[in-house]
């Protein structure tokens, strides 16, 4: 049974995690201080330094956003209970002033009777994650390592995956980790990230492309011009929250979706309390956009993205299958090019999957890291070893 929203909030008020982390701790480091925030209510308090270190980063990342981890760590607490999830948001502080943020959370996860105290990030949703740093990036990074070794006792194992980093900062990271006691892993992960140099208009670009890719493109918009006479138009809402009804009208078009004759789980349809309070939140500051394809003034294909920085990200697409032979969810990236292109963003980022069109069109990959830390004492590593082989076996035999 579902836990209403207000259910959720009256347990994260009156009751507190079992394995509560010290409320605030220095580091070995005598500038900086680590205060964890583990409920709920607390977020609010660090809702303005979080926004400003936000918009400060030299590389934005909406997936860690205040508003983001808000909306989508309440979402979590409504399918599991407080004794198995809570927040570990590691706020970093010099001199009393917030400087950096670590959005993670704990769970404790169990597999075949077999448990352990894990730390991560919020959830699957995110393609990107990193720490929300500001001024002294390795200096707070150390902060947090250090605070995460001195808590040792609360947790078996931290599991940071899909991390944004360049092979320098990863560098850092393991010179870190290797003054502390314990055992950790960072390699990098597969899968694609690939991305599109926004450098040109579309038509510009695509006499780059293969003489098949550029034929086949070409065929698909000649089909959408002559419907363009009939009533068919397409724009990029630069304020989707200003638009009414529009999140609605996404998660009727995404519950049609299909993928080779296949229905995929819906993200918008299955979550629209966290897409409101996305659109709410990130809206206003310009984070968001959706790219709508519209027939005789009813949506036929959509493309939810983000605005991050100089970059524009593509998040979620879907089509009504009545159209799918124009590939009318892929043929609205043309759109979003020349609307990138005349706002002086500099890429398209397809972010994670591996689609044979975002092979085709990409200028390169984007590679993300995974970091395991595990606690020094025995049962711990034990309890993490038995997980994670258990975890790899199941995904070998399952692919689940």
């Amino acid at each position: 049974m579902q836990v209403s929203r207000a259910q959720t909030a009256k347990a994260h008020r009156t009751s507190e995690p079992a394995s509560m982390l010290p409320r605030e701790r220095p580091t070995e480091n005598a500038d900086y201080s680590v205060q964890p925030i583990t409920v709920d209510h607390e977020l609010e308090s660090i809702r303005d330094a979080w926004d400003r270190l936000s918009e400060n980063a030299e590389s934005p990342n909406v997936f860690m956003t205040y508003d983001w981890f808000r909306a989508w760590s309440r979402r979590h607490a409504e399918e599991e209970p407080a004794a198995q999830r809570h927040l570990n948001v590691l706020v970093v502080k010099k001199r009393g002033t917030i400087v950096g943020i670590s959005p993670l959370v704990s769970r404790k996860v169990s597999r075949w009777g077999f448990s352990l105290r894990k730390i991560q990030f919020t959830g699957p949703a995110a393609d990107y994650n990193e720490l929300v740093l500001g001024a002294d990036p390795s200096g707070q990074c150390r902060a947090i390592i250090n605070f995460l070794a001195e808590s040792r006792d609360h947790w078996d194992l931290v599991d940071l995956r899909d991390i944004r980093a360049t092979k320098e900062s990863m560098s850092l990271l393991e010179e870190t980790l290797s003054r502390t006691k314990l055992r950790f892993r960072i390699q990098p992960e597969n899968g694609a990230y690939p991305f599109l140099a926004i450098d040109a208009p579309w038509q510009e670009k695509i006499k780059r492309f293969s003489p098949s890719v550029r034929h086949r493109l070409r065929n698909q918009q000649n089909r959408l011009d002559r419907m363009r006479a009939e009533g068919m138009r397409v724009r990029i809402i630069e304020y989707p929250h200003q638009e009414e009804g529009l999140i609605e009208k996404l998660a009727a078009l995404e519950s049609q979706k299909r993928v080779r004759g296949a229905t995929p789980l819906p993200i918008i349809a299955r979550n629209p309390e966290v897409f409101q309070s996305l659109f709410d939140g990130l809206g206003p500051k310009r984070h968001l956009y959706v790219a709508v394809m519209e027939w005789r003034e009813q949506p036929i294909a959509w493309r939810l993205g983000f605005r991050c920085g100089s970059k524009l990200w593509g998040y979620v697409t879907a089509f009504d299958s009545a159209f799918a032979r124009l590939s009318p969810g892929t043929m609205l990236i043309p759109a979003v090019i020349d609307y990138g292109y005349q706002h002086g963003y500099d890429e398209y980022d397809f972010l994670r999957g591996e689609e044979a069109y975002k092979i085709r069109w990409a200028t390169g990959f984007h590679q993300t890291f995974q970091v395991q830390i595990w606690n020094r004492r025995w049962i711990s590593r034990a309890r993490a070893g038995i997980y994670l082989d258990l975890k790899d076996a199941v995904y070998r035999r399952t692919g689940k």
